[in-house]
């Protein structure tokens, strides 16, 4: 079944609603809800979304609010005020967002968000935000950030990170990140495995590893292994 409300006077539908399945060439209304299948051919355009069910989307996802509890396909770009993802998201395009939260499962590609939290598994390459929040597991290619905290669940693994703060530890046993370079002015490390460490004030943990650090002020904790330290000014 699908449901449509009557136009607005721009146009626009108030709502659709989609319990079962069907397809549309494009959507532009002021809410979009998905609880049964919907495919959409190009772009979709709504105040708010909310996708429970399996929805595929062949272009440009704008919206002010979008909440998705099912199986979101996006082909093209992610654009809004703030997501919400307790199901999973893939997108192949770049996602900019004020807010984005997952507490679910989420393939992308670029990210550009003002707030960045997940609680679920991420895989991204690129992350530009100001404030990043891990409290699951990530896999990235570089994630740049004011201030970056990751509390881990699980095996993490990321080529480079960059933030004025960097504070990387573990919620539970079995959470470990493995990077390749992590940069920062104040930076603390514990169960990581790291290539080069380089900031102005780093602080690393018993169950630290890192091969370079390059540091003004450095303080190593026992039990946690240098291979060689260069002291900057």
């Amino acid at each position: 079944m699908e449901t449509h409300t009557r136009r607005n006077e721009d146009g626009r539908h108030r709502m659709i609603r989609v319990t079962g399945i069907t397809s549309f060439e494009e959507v532009d209304a002021q809410r979009f809800d998905v609880s049964g299948v919907a495919t959409v051919d190009g772009d979709v355009r709504v105040d708010a979304a909310s996708l429970s069910g399996a929805t595929r989307i062949g272009g440009e996802f704008r919206c002010d609010s979008a909440e998705i509890s099912g199986a979101t396909d996006v082909d093209g770009d992610v654009r809004a005020d703030g997501v919400v993802v307790s199901g999973s998201l893939n997108v192949g395009g770049t996602t900019v967002a004020d807010a984005f939260e997952c507490s679910g499962s989420a393939g992308l590609e670029a990210v550009e968000a003002e707030s960045f939290e997940a609680a679920g598994a991420v895989e991204l390459a690129t992350l530009d935000a100001g404030t990043v929040r891990v409290r699951g597991a990530i896999d990235a290619d570089v994630v740049e950030a004011d201030d970056l905290g990751f509390d881990l669940v699980s095996d993490s693994v990321v080529g480079r990170l960059v933030a004025d703060s960097v504070a990387v530890t573990r919620q539970r046993p079995g959470g470990f990140l493995r990077a390749e370079r992590v940069e920062g002015d104040d930076v603390a490390l514990d169960h990581v495995a790291v290539g080069t460490v380089a900031g102005d004030r780093v602080r690393l943990g018993p169950d630290a590893s890192v091969e370079t650090v390059r540091a003004r002020e450095l303080d190593v904790a026992d039990g946690a292994h240098v291979g060689s330290v260069e002291r900057t000014e």
